[in-house]
């Protein structure tokens, strides 16, 4: 009985693999294919073969790689730790054509196709999680509401209480003051900048795009175009190179360069003064926009970065 337990549990892992597998393949395409070597160099914390068995279906992957995964393909974490969550619940097997190519539910997956601070997005569909799943939830949703009733009608007591307790002695029945209204707690939007209303937009590579050759020790200029889309002046703020520069092995840049002042509406020129490491290989830097003291303007955004191939 054990041994047919671990059985059927076995088979329900590899389907859930390869249905959470086939979501991430449909995200990367929609992030337009990008390698995995790309993938890797745009996440910095994980391998291309990592990233390529996320994909495969052979084993579910870690939330750390499906983390990078996401991040590499610009898509949104928050969303993506949910479905990887659904994914592992169990449930009833998959109808036929259910695992994304039937007419089965579907539910849409925003995915960013730029690679940088900021991109175009677009919108493609894979299928839901588990139908099983969400009939629990459904099913959960006629106590929810009864129990939000009961929670209504007490509160509505309490305060009726109050306010007969604060009546006049002296006049029966007239309140001396009414009760002050609670207040309930506003909803702040999210803002992922330092300054409330600042945003910024990658505009492209102005020079040496990804992927470009250069000889070992070369040294050559890479700009890119940022464009104040939001409501702040940008002032006395800089680019700063985000991984260690004294290893030896990797493009020698300044720590930060200067980007010039730009009120909203208007794009600038950013540049820096890249030397190539001494032997051949792939060379990746990435930056993002600080103040004076070092605090980055957008914490929670992809940095742009640059990547060079150097050859002999």
């Amino acid at each position: 009985m054990k041994d047919q337990r671990a059985a059927a549990e076995s088979i329900q892992d590899g389907r859930a693999a390869e249905r959470f597998a086939e979501q991430l393949r449909t995200l990367r395409s929609a992030a337009g294919d990008p390698s995995f070597r790309k993938m890797a160099g745009r996440s910095g914390r994980i391998s291309h073969t990592t990233l390529h068995e996320a994909v495969a279906g052979t084993r579910f992957p870690s939330w750390e790689t499906t983390r990078e995964f996401v991040r590499a393909c610009e898509a949104d974490e928050a969303l993506w730790r949910c479905r990887w969550e659904d994914a592992q619940r169990p449930g009833p097997a998959p109808r036929p054509g259910g695992d994304g190519d039937g007419d089965g539910d579907r539910a849409p997956v925003v995915a960013a196709s730029a690679p940088k601070e900021q991109g175009v997005v677009q919108v493609v569909e894979y299928p839901r999680a588990e139908d099983g799943v969400a009939a629990r939830r459904r099913r959960r949703l006629p106590w929810l509401n009864a129990a939000a009733v009961v929670l209504v009608v007490a509160v509505a007591a309490v305060l009726g209480v109050t306010v007969r307790g604060r009546s006049d002695p002296d006049g029966p029945g007239t309140p001396t003051a009414s009760p002050s209204p609670v207040a309930s707690p506003t909803t702040t939007a999210f803002s992922d900048s330092l300054i409330p209303g600042d945003s910024s937009r990658f505009v492209g590579d102005v020079t040496i795009p990804d992927g470009t050759q250069v000889k070992v020790n070369a040294q050559f200029d890479k700009v890119w175009a940022l464009a104040n889309v939001g409501k702040v002046d940008w002032h006395n703020r800089y680019l700063a190179r985000m991984d260690p520069t004294a290893d030896g092995a990797g493009c020698r840049t300044p720590d930060r360069v200067q980007i010039g002042d730009t009120p909203p509406g208007e794009q600038v020129m950013i540049r820096v003064r890249v030397t190539a490491p001494s032997r051949p290989g792939k060379c990746w830097v990435s930056w993002k926009m600080v103040d004076e003291a070092g605090r980055e303007y957008f914490p929670t955004r992809r940095p742009v970065y640059f990547m060079v191939t150097v050859t002999a």
